[in-house]
């Protein structure tokens, strides 16, 4: 494979600078304050260079929601152990889910408050986009559902639905605690989720 170009690490460099500076824009004064010029002030590019990598304010946006997904979707698939037995690789999916979500509470916090794009029926075209991250995890969570099944760990279940209500239990878990409703550690509320999912899910009379 040939070797990155001193142009495309500046580019790369440049990219990855103008999205971080967005991101913590979004993070501590909402969508509405997002410009151009303010972007580039804060990742230290001339304004007018901005456009050599974005058309307009919209698509830095997207552009920065779309690199965070990718980014937590990473951060979650690098925690499960794929040799683990089915419990404990959902267990760690779990876990990783909700360390992921209070390392990006800041940017989710405003999503959660703003819904922007799902207010724009021109961009739920971009959102769609945005949606394949949370269908690749339930996925996952699906695979690892079926092989606990096949090892008969959990009780009978339809696989597709629960993992859905998994990962939407996992991101209620994780609003409570952005919104700051709860009073407990991350371990103590990423605990007492699994304890319920262990209820609802596991056959004790299996490993």
């Amino acid at each position: 494979m040939a070797r990155p170009s001193r142009k495309d690490i500046l580019q790369d460099f440049r990219t990855r600078s103008l999205l971080e500076a967005t991101r913590k824009i979004i993070a501590t004064e909402g969508f509405d304050a997002v410009t151009m010029e303010r972007v580039a002030r804060k990742a230290g590019i001339a304004k007018g260079g901005i456009y050599l990598y974005f058309r307009n304010k919209d698509q830095m946006i997207f552009a920065a929601l779309e690199a965070i997904a990718a980014e937590m979707l990473r951060e979650i698939e690098t925690r499960v152990d794929s040799k683990a037995h089915a419990w404990e690789r959902l267990c760690q999916a779990v876990r990783a889910q909700l360390e992921s979500t209070e390392r990006h509470k800041d940017i989710l916090r405003t999503l959660l408050l703003v819904r922007w794009y799902l207010s724009d029926r021109r961009e739920r075209k971009k959102w769609r986009r945005l949606m394949k991250y949370r269908e690749r995890h339930l996925g996952r969570l699906q695979a690892i559902l079926d092989e606990g099944l096949k090892q008969k760990a959990f009780y009978p279940i339809d696989t597709s639905t629960a993992a859905f209500y998994i990962n939407e239990m996992t991101i209620s878990t994780a609003q409570k605690r952005i919104m700051g409703f709860s009073s407990s550690s991350l371990e103590q509320d990423t605990e007492a989720l699994i304890r319920f999912l262990a209820a609802l899910l596991r056959d004790h009379k299996h490993p």
